[in-house]
């Protein structure tokens, strides 16, 4: 009898199992089967591969000039509007998903009648708000956006909730605090949905937070793994196959998540993951980057007492700046590699992660296309980590180069921060060549990307630390900025990335903060800090059409199509890093404030940008 139970036992189980194993394949399916089709936006990239682009091509480069503005809806926040919406079908009905900054405000419109969008419901969280996260969001207080499946709405607010709401009624399905201000953590990327899972990290490295990634299941909201940037192999979800082809990047078995700081700085080693994230269904790989190793005095995050020394491999503080391929069901990491080890220019690592299948040196490749702060632009095989190019897309003169055998920069001594009161200049400025601005790629045009980039310098002048206490300002260090070129901060460029070639770029007076769109209709779209968006000949860089919004752009293009019509829409709403000062209000005379922005901002004539916080959407009339 007992062993009769025990076989009915294990074949219950095993269905159980199965239901599971189905229900998440489901979902995998849903997410890119509806990425598939090109009338949606159906995540925060387009695809979970980041690629943002889009095969429509009504709107083209012979008919571009006939845009027109047809509708736009206000967030109901003002301050910094990064991120863009989704646009897919509920039901049957076309759907238009918008989340704001803080308070995070949520909208649903139905896209029925496309000219005319009907909001049928809005939602923001009431209960258990904690506004300390404003004052500890670093760089504004923005949302980047929202992710969608299995009939449901999924985000973070910046005070460290994760919610989903069901999509036809925007009511609560399932709600979890995922960060704690109180610890500097706060919610600033969209999550990405994959295999049945939500997956998210938090920003706060300015803030002493110690990073980490959460995959939640997606029916309901439970934890189902979480990995930290920093601590012990464990912790760091490390095994013994991790960096299995590039042991050179490190491996398991020394804890060096712990080892390549002094004392118990990897507490406070930041790494957090407040960018994007993509994935990879084939591989079954999740694909992210972490951000700098905590405070920004560089000599205190070493156990040695020179820059030579400090740079010799042991204290990497790991495994912060690193891309990290997991496991999408256990979180494990099969590969991790640090761009810039042991950082002195606050390089964070979190940009975007572009998936794309190139002929590499007579090769083909899956590879992993990455433009960092750091102003390199990485290609990297995404099954094992091999490193196949590094190209410096802006002026980089922090390193000579990216060494391809050790990964390793060659960095100068001379334009590399370390001992409090030296002051260094370094380009790019720790805004970096690019920060979240999320480039574009076509697979049809292989090893080509279009990206907007910060074209600015820095002068860096360690400081003093004078706490350890988390959620308390963690930076330690003056910094000023200035445009490398007068009148010049931004620049728009089609790169490619297997050559280090720009094939065009387009100078602009005010920075590139927001992100490109590029379609198969021969464009590419971007916006700029003083509002204007434009449309571009992807072939000769030509600028085709522009139109001024409200307030600067530092949202992402997207594109749809319903009812016969090509859609183009863009979040305007001056903030982050760039624009704090503005939506602040900080002191322009303190050139060190918000942590060298306040120069850019007098530089730039951000100053004289209104706010705003508004969705434009347009299309041929």
């Amino acid at each position: 009898m007992e062993s009769v139970l025990k076989s009915r036992l294990g074949m219950f189980c095993a269905a159980l199992a199965l239901v599971a194993v189905s229900g998440a394949s489901a979902v995998a399916d849903e997410v890119a089967d509806r990425a598939k089709d090109p009338n949606l936006w159906a995540a925060p990239g387009g695809d979970t591969q980041l690629t943002r682009h889009s095969r429509l091509k009504d709107i083209n480069t012979t008919n571009v000039g006939k845009l027109q503005m047809i509708w736009s809806q206000s967030s109901g926040t003002l301050r910094g509007h990064e991120g863009q919406p989704l646009v897919v079908t509920v039901d049957g009905t076309p759907m238009m998903f918008m989340e704001s900054g803080w308070p995070n405000i949520v909208q649903g419109l139905d896209l029925s009648d496309p000219d005319h969008p009907k909001t049928i419901w809005n939602y923001k969280k009431t209960t258990d708000r904690d506004d300390s996260a404003v004052p500890r969001a670093c760089c504004d207080t923005v949302n980047r956006g929202m992710s969608f499946a299995d009939g449901k709405v999924v985000f973070g607010t910046l005070d460290g909730f994760v919610i989903a709401l069901d999509a036809k009624t925007g009511k609560e399905d399932w709600v979890v605090k995922h960060a704690f201000p109180a610890k500097g953590e706060t919610i600033t990327p969209a999550p990405i949905i994959a295999n049945g899972k939500v997956i998210i990290g938090f920003g706060g490295d300015e803030f002493a937070a110690r990073g980490r990634m959460t995959a939640y299941n997606l029916a309901d909201g439970k934890k189902i793994w979480e990995c930290y940037s920093t601590g012990s192999d464990k912790d760091v979800c490390l095994t013994p196959d991790t960096n299995k082809a590039h042991p050179e990047y490190g491996t398991a078995g020394k804890d060096i998540g712990i080892s390549s700081y002094p004392g118990d700085e990897w507490q406070r080693g930041g790494g957090a993951a407040w960018g994007w994230y993509s994935f990879d269904p084939e591989l079954n790989l999740l694909y992210y980057s972490t951000g700098n190793p905590g405070l920004w005095s560089p000599s205190y995050r070493c156990k040695a007492k020179t820059h030579e020394e400090c740079n010799d491999g042991t204290q990497d503080n790991k495994w912060s700046m690193t891309i990290f391929a997991r496991k999408i069901d256990t979180g494990e990491a099969v590969w991790a590699y640090q761009m810039t080890p042991f950082d002195q220019w606050d390089y964070d690592g979190i940009n975007e992660n572009m998936l794309e299948d190139l002929t590499v040196d007579g090769k083909k490749r899956k590879v992993l296309i990455h433009f960092d702060r750091n102003g390199f632009s990485y290609v990297l095989d995404r099954t094992d980590g091999t490193l196949l190019r590094a190209n410096k897309y802006v002026t980089a003169n922090w390193a000579e180069k990216i060494d391809l055998k050790t990964g390793r920069p060659v960095k100068v001594k001379e334009h590399s921060p370390f001992g409090p009161n030296g002051n260094v200049q370094a380009c790019p400025s720790a805004m970096g060549g690019k920060d979240q601005q999320p480039c574009a790629i076509d697979p049809s045009e292989p090893g080509m990307a279009y990206c907007p980039t910060n074209n600015w310098c820095m002068e860096d002048e360690p400081q003093e630390r004078a706490h350890t206490q988390q959620g308390t300002v963690y930076v330690f260090a003056n910094v000023y900025m200035y445009p490398e070129k007068p009148g010049t901060t931004g620049k728009f460029k089609k790169f490619n990335v297997l050559t280090g070639e720009t094939v065009w770029e387009i100078p602009d007076a005010y920075p590139n903060w927001g992100g490109a769109l590029v379609t198969d209709g021969g464009l590419a779209f971007y916006g700029d800090l003083l509002g204007d968006f434009r449309a571009v000949d992807r072939k000769t860089g030509k600028i085709l059409w522009q139109r001024r919004l409200g307030s600067g752009i530092i949202g992402n293009p997207i594109t749809y199509k319903i009812k016969g019509h090509q859609y183009v829409s863009v979040w305007s709403g001056i903030g982050g890093w760039i624009g704090l000062p503005v939506t602040a209000g900080l002191d322009l005379s303190d050139k060190f404030g918000a942590i060298g922005a306040t120069a850019m901002t007098k530089a730039a004539n951000l100053d004289k940008i209104p706010m705003g916080g508004t969705l434009y959407t347009f299309r041929v009339d």
